[in-house]
């Protein structure tokens, strides 16, 4: 790879040819992820990329020529293609994948050469006005582009501008017998599973092909077959009788059938994979302003986040690394997964886990904010193919389960005070959906996100965004009375990483606030006078009673283990609001799940991958089975346990009130759940007496500070979950509580660890470098004790750690 300036060589015989020139370079990769290979890239001084032509070279030799072509995945964004001297491509829509023949110009020993243009020299062109201008983006003739917004939106995206061969490159041989292209739908029939199969395959030259069969699972069935030249496309429809059904991971599983075309030659077969189906049936039901999203018949509370890649530098990771970030989600209890529209299409591999690993996906196109120039027809050209080969790509994947227009381009029309005839081009309502129709017509289309209501903002209606309780510095109250019918977005917050991240930041602790470096990673809307960090203040000043500023000036670490708990207290009462039996929402997306720098940004996992506060108060907010209260003001405590699962079950639930470390009433009870379901639950009615439990009524002193609410299993006595309301306010003064630990090893790279408090202990740490905890800022009740397991992030190393509350003066060491 090589840098020149924008405009400056036109063919690649200009090229420099001093070693020194060059960079080594990956595809699929990104000029920022070569330059961090290469130790060029500095996250405090991010190099401008937009701003320069960018050359790539790739000599490989070709054994047999003859027949051979060449995929292009994905070019961002302005690219230009010589093969051995010939210009054999033009792309400029970095989501449209190219295929091409060379024919005679590919030889043995080849030279490939990409140039991507400058765009900041294409914006530089004048085009025709927008209806409407955002702020989401400085240049405005980035409406006309096709490229992802990551990197080129100030203030929110801090990642580097992507540039580069972000998808694989691939030579394909033609003397090998190959799948060209393919069309796999599956659906559910009267309880039988159906499966359509299209496949296109190419026949090695010389090959005499005398039939084809399709496989799913342990059927197999003769496929129609109709050739052209050396390809033929085969047809065929299997059914397999009382299919198995697959569910997101909180309600059921997840059965996959292999599905492949065995092509059967003179004296030979081979056997191509066509990959994995599955049956489900999805419906979006929008009567009413309802956004209700069911699957298999079943309304779902579908929770999750909004997707960042996991490498936002290369924009594509390892199988094993998607794996990892996916798995965090799924053992996070969270079920969906949204693409948003400012970020890219997945790469083939996140859809496949998502099959497995039970995540559905709600897919945005990559449009968002801006108004696209669809009436020029080379532009509506361009998107029609890249949506048409993206929905190719995706539909058959039984994640999928709902596909989206845009991200706020509704909204922002609406904000900018355009007419309701300018909020929606015929790009939303007409040729989109039309796409999906022919290309994914089992799965339900939404025009943008938010939409819906009297305004696409509003959130009572459709989908919205809700940032009542949060940005907006709305009371509690709000989440409730804004009567939220599906929250695509939600919870933005400055999630502060953890200490063992902060203190490799330059800045350290000490920086937090005010440092350069450390406002760097806090993101902003542009154009506002305040971010995400004065947010998270407010908040900790409502929770804790605490000045921040007082507090950062003293105590750093102090301030940030406060901005640590209160977004996680945000997070933990947001959701149990959605989650109560009476609420009209049906799902709850947090933005963001991973940072797109370093430093203290909206994801719930860090620029790293590792888990920050956030994600464990998530966790716990997101279980398939768990206790959630409400204070229901003069009706005292509602307490909402809920069962996801497949099975009815009846846990034992424990309802505790204490006054300091003392215990002032208690009483469990047997509750039945049948499977998918909600039970509400009086706390007063449990109690047989008049408490004043959410201390609503204030006859005198309080009798309580803490009421805690606890599910564990019947039969076993296994803690299940635990809810925690604190009627005077939570508060987080340090006190004499002492933490106890107790260690038991289940094998080589998994302990369980015991820790047990005499009084209340608020958001307790468990630190251990190397090991993951399985929970964690946890609040654990007076004389109680909860129970954890550490797993050894890669090679286990000796098991040795710290534990600490909120409350507490000093952490507390243990040693395996």
């Amino acid at each position: 790879m090589a840098r020149t300036d924008a405009g400056s060589v036109t063919h690649p015989d200009q090229l420099p040819v001093a070693d020194e020139c060059w960079t080594a370079a990956s595809a699929p990769g990104t000029v920022a992820g070569a330059l961090r290979a290469a130790g060029k890239w500095d996250w405090t001084a991010p190099l401008a990329i937009d701003d320069h032509d960018w050359w790539y070279r790739c000599q490989f030799r070709c054994d047999a020529p003859a027949g051979a072509s060449l995929d292009f995945g994905g070019l961002a964004s302005l690219a230009d293609v010589w093969l051995n001297g010939a210009h054999v491509l033009s792309s400029d829509n970095m989501f449209v994948a190219h295929h091409i023949e060379p024919g005679n110009v590919l030889d043995h020993d080849n030279e490939l050469i990409i140039r991507f243009a400058s765009l900041t020299s294409a914006l530089a062109v004048r085009r025709a006005r927008p209806r409407w201008r955002t702020r989401l983006v400085d240049n405005q003739n980035l409406r006309w582009i096709r490229t992802t917004l990551l990197g080129r939106m100030p203030g929110w995206s801090s990642a580097p501008q992507t540039v580069g061969p972000w998808k694989s490159v691939t030579l394909l041989p033609g003397s090998a017998t190959r799948i060209v292209s393919k069309r796999v739908r599956s659906r559910l029939d009267n309880g039988d599973g159906v499966v359509s199969v299209a496949v296109r395959v190419h026949a090695a030259p010389g090959t005499n092909i005398t039939a084809a069969n399709v496989m799913v699972g342990s059927i197999e069935r003769p496929a129609i077959v109709r050739w052209t030249d050396n390809d033929f496309v085969a047809h065929a429809t299997i059914r397999i009788t009382d299919a198995a059904i697959w569910w997101p991971h909180t309600h059921g599983d997840q059965p996959l059938y292999d599905a492949a075309i065995r092509v059967i030659a003179d004296n030979s077969e081979i056997q191509l994979p066509l990959g994995r189906v599955a049956f489900r049936r999805v419906r979006l039901d929008t009567d009413d302003g309802d956004f209700g999203l069911y699957i298999n018949n079943e309304r779902v509370f579908w929770r999750g986040v909004c997707w960042s890649p996991p490498d936002p530098l290369r924009l594509h990771c390892t199988s094993a690394e998607y794996r990892r970030t996916l798995e965090l989600a799924r053992d996070a209890g969270m079920n969906m997964i949204r693409v948003g529209g400012t970020m890219v299409y997945e790469h083939d591999t996140f859809h496949e886990l998502c099959d497995e690993l039970g995540i559905a996906v709600w897919q945005d196109f990559m449009f968002a904010n801006m108004d696209y120039p669809v009436d020029d027809a080379a532009f509506a050209a361009s998107v029609e193919r890249e949506a048409s080969q993206q929905l190719q790509r995706i539909a058959g994947h039984p994640s999928l389960v709902l596909v989206c227009g845009n991200s706020e381009v509704e909204q922002q029309a609406a904000m900018m005070g355009r007419p309701s005839t300018d909020w929606r081009s015929r790009l939303f309502s007409e040729n989109l959906p039309d796409l999906v129709a022919e290309h994914a017509g089992m799965v339900p289309y939404w025009p943008s996100s938010p939409s819906g209501g009297a305004l696409p903002f509003h959130v009572n209606a459709g989908d919205g965004h809700y940032f009542g309780y949060g940005p907006y510095l709305r009371p509690l109250s709000d989440v409730r009375a804004s009567e939220v019918r599906f929250a695509s977005e939600t919870l933005a917050l400055s999630n502060v990483p953890e200490p063992s991240f902060v203190d490799r930041m330059s800045c350290g602790a000490n920086g937090a606030g005010h440092h350069p470096e450390w406002k760097r990673g806090v993101p902003r809307d542009n154009g506002s006078g305040w971010d995400f960090e004065d947010i998270r203040d407010h908040y900790v000043r409502e929770i804790f009673n605490v000045d921040p500023v007082a507090v950062r000036y003293s105590d750093p670490e102090r301030y940030l283990a406060l901005g640590r708990v209160a977004g996680g207290e945000l997070i933990t009462r947001t959701v149990a609001e959605w989650r109560r039996a009476e609420s009209p929402c049906s799902g709850a997306l947090v933005w963001l799940y991973r940072d797109l720098r370093p430093g203290a940004g909206w994801g719930v996992l860090d620029h790293e991958g590792a888990p920050k506060a956030a994600y464990y108060y998530l966790a716990r907010a997101y279980r398939p089975v768990t206790v959630v209260m409400s204070d229901e003001g003069l009706n005292g405590i509602a307490i909402h346990a809920i069962n996801d699962g497949p099975a009815p079950i009846t846990p034992v639930l424990t309802l505790s009130l204490f006054r300091g470390s003392v215990s002032v009433g208690e009483t469990s009870v047997h509750v039945t759940l049948p499977e998918r379901s909600t039970v509400n639950i009086s706390a007063d009615k449990l109690l047989g007496s008049f408490t004043d439990v959410s201390y609503a009524y204030r006859f005198g002193r309080p009798n309580h500070d803490a009421v805690v609410a606890t599910l564990t299993d019947s039969e076993t006595g296994i803690f299940l979950a635990q809810s925690f309301h604190f009627p005077l306010g939570m508060g987080a003064p340090r006190s004499a509580t002492h933490l106890r630990s107790t260690i038991r090893r289940i094998d080589d790279e998994c302990y369980s660890l015991t820790v047990k408090a005499d009084e209340l202990a608020l958001a307790v740490v468990v630190d251990t470098p190397g090991w993951r905890p399985s929970d964690n800022y946890f609040h654990v009740a007076p004389d109680g004790e909860r129970t954890i397991l550490l797993s050894a992030i890669g090679e286990p190393t000796t098991l040795t750690g710290n534990m600490s509350a909120l409350n507490t003066h000093a952490p507390c060491g243990f040693r395996a």
